[in-house]
């Protein structure tokens, strides 16, 4: 018994762990960011709106404003089961394709404009008459290759996410 209320508290110390990031990160509510995180650890099977009212300890309307909040940004969806009137909410594949996306937008214009970068300090080095004139290019390439590198990952995650996800996708359109 004492295993399980021991990972009980390290479940809600990661969800606390995890939610602090995502108020940070995605600027979210401290209930939706814990309800995220509990969900990103319960995601196969799903949570009851119940069960995530006895597992964050808030109200029922703070749950059930936060739930409303994250699935109108597509961020949560629920399902049912065949017999039971329950709702199981769990993390929707296309919130994390949106996130992927918007990644995708930041990092690829972020690439372009670092080439750019890269691009004005090459000709201005053709132009000027002075060695101790000219711009270095040391720091800028590894960067602009870590950029590229990312976009490259990201697109690949965002592909396989989609091919897994396919049935849930057409479902949902």
């Amino acid at each position: 018994m004492k295993n399980l209320q021991e990972l009980e508290e390290r479940k809600k110390l990661l969800v606390e762990r995890y939610g602090l990031f995502m108020e940070k990160q995605e600027k979210l509510a401290p209930i939706a960011a814990r309800i995220f995180a509990t969900l990103l650890i319960n995601k196969e099977t799903g949570s009851t709106f119940d069960e995530l009212v006895h597992f964050l300890g808030a109200s029922k309307s703070t749950v059930s404003t936060n739930l409303k909040s994250l699935q109108k940004v597509e961020i949560v969806h629920f399902f049912t089961k065949p017999g039971d009137r329950k709702k199981y909410f769990t993390l929707n594949p296309i919130g994390f394709l949106t996130r992927i996306e918007e990644n995708l937008k930041m990092y690829k214009t972020e690439h372009e404009l670092a080439t750019e970068v890269i691009n004005f300090k090459k000709e201005a080095n053709e132009i000027v008459k002075k060695p101790e004139d000219e711009f270095e290019l040391l720091h800028e390439t590894p960067y602009v290759d870590y950029l590229a590198n990312t976009i490259t990952i990201l697109e690949q995650l965002r592909d396989g996410i989609k091919s897994k996800c396919s049935t849930f996708l057409k479902l949902n359109k």
